[in-house]
């Protein structure tokens, strides 16, 4: 390694023991209608380049909104002891039969992310690095989402499951699909624990201007995180 040259954790390597969403998930998913474990669910190679995203841009904060068991909340704390963290979310895998579990110092709204009750508890917050928007995929819930977190302070919002790929996620699709505002970044890997050489889920980022813009430089020789699929549209 050159004398100043950043070395980069291997997240696939520290990721080999948490469980994303596999098989079996995918088979719970296509009986019930929902995948009803307390596993992360996630393509383990998006959340990889997520993870990859979280570490280049030194993103220190994070809210989650729809955080089913909380196991991605638990995960990426676990490797980035976030400065500050906190979570929405409306109680659903309780009513499912599982149980919400957070890191001891996460700050927890329970309720709808769409109420002027969770936009005052949001202000309360301040500045928040990344939000993670993965609560109700409806289109017109997602759009609220969008529309309430761009107006609190933060780096960039994240959208799950953005390639809409079953009935379930098309508002999502159809909400990243129409954003003409800002710098918009697509995470598409292939799903292989599911056998898949495609996405079927997809993670969305959004910021208002380039990460260049909210304090971050790329290293001299090094890629940014926006180079694999970047789209732009106007910055409003």
């Amino acid at each position: 390694m050159s004398t100043g040259q950043v070395q980069r954790r291997d997240f696939r390597h520290e990721l080999r023991n948490t469980r994303c969403w596999d098989q079996q998930t995918q088979a719970i998913f296509d009986a019930q209608g929902e995948a009803l474990e307390d596993c992360v669910l996630q393509n383990r190679e998006e959340l990889i380049a997520l993870c990859e995203l979280i570490e280049r841009l030194e993103l220190r904060s994070y809210l989650e909104i729809g955080a089913w068991t909380g196991a991605l909340t638990r995960c990426l704390d676990t490797l980035f002891h976030f400065d500050a963290i906190a979570v929405c979310d409306d109680g659903w895998a309780g009513v499912r039969g599982l149980e919400l579990r957070l890191p001891p110092r996460a700050t927890l709204f329970r309720g709808d992310s769409g109420s002027p009750a969770f936009d005052a508890w949001r202000a309360s917050l301040g500045h928040v690095d990344l939000v993670f928007i993965d609560a109700n995929h409806a289109f017109h819930a997602v759009s609220k989402d969008f529309a309430i977190n761009r107006r609190h302070p933060h780096r960039m919002l994240a959208f799950h499951d953005i390639t809409g790929a079953n009935r379930y996620t098309t508002g999502v699709r159809r909400f990243w699909q129409g954003i003409d505002a800002g710098v918009r970044h697509e995470i598409l890997r292939p799903h292989h624990e599911i056998g898949l050489e495609h996405s079927v889920m997809g993670i969305g980022l959004w910021a208002a201007h380039p990460p260049e813009a909210t304090g971050w430089s790329p290293a001299r020789g090094t890629s940014t995180p926006w180079e694999d699929s970047p789209t732009r549209g106007e910055v409003r």
